[in-house]
């Protein structure tokens, strides 16, 4: 699978995959709410925000004091992205505990995708152009 997805700037997570059963918006809207679902039951710290970064062309689906939780989709190809919460200023210790953060939530977000029904992917290469090459993290799924 060959695309380009977008994903918040300056994410230290980024998680790509596809959800092909999402045809029209109310699909969106279930898989949307399901999804917040189970990262909150993992994630409790994270609250709900309904925020929109259009120069990334992202939606902001949750926020905690450290890190802002991004999804965007463009063809088929999803990502879900973490990362640091901007504020007006800049704090250097908080910089490095959003970063960690934002690595060690990984995992638990791959598990909350695929509990939502979503085929994780890996990039595999970016072409020239820009367009990246994704495989299936799990094999069997095709």
């Amino acid at each position: 699978m060959a695309r380009s997805v977008n994903y918040l700037n300056n994410s230290e997570t980024i998680i790509f995959f596809t959800a092909d059963w999402i045809t029209e918006d109310f699909n969106y809207v279930n898989f949307r709410d399901n999804l917040i679902s189970e990262i909150q039951k993992k994630l409790k710290s994270y609250i709900k925000t309904d925020k929109y970064c259009s120069d990334r062309e992202v939606s902001i689906l949750l926020e905690n004091n450290l890190c802002n939780i991004g999804i965007s989709e463009y063809c088929g190809a999803w990502s879900l992205s973490v990362a640091e919460l901007v504020d007006n200023y800049y704090d250097y210790n908080r910089e490095a505990l959003a970063k960690n953060h934002a690595t060690k939530i990984k995992n638990t977000l791959i598990k909350c995708l695929e509990n939502a029904g979503a085929k994780v992917m890996n990039k595999v290469a970016t072409f020239s152009n820009g367009e990246a090459v994704f495989e299936y993290k799990n094999k069997d799924l095709k």
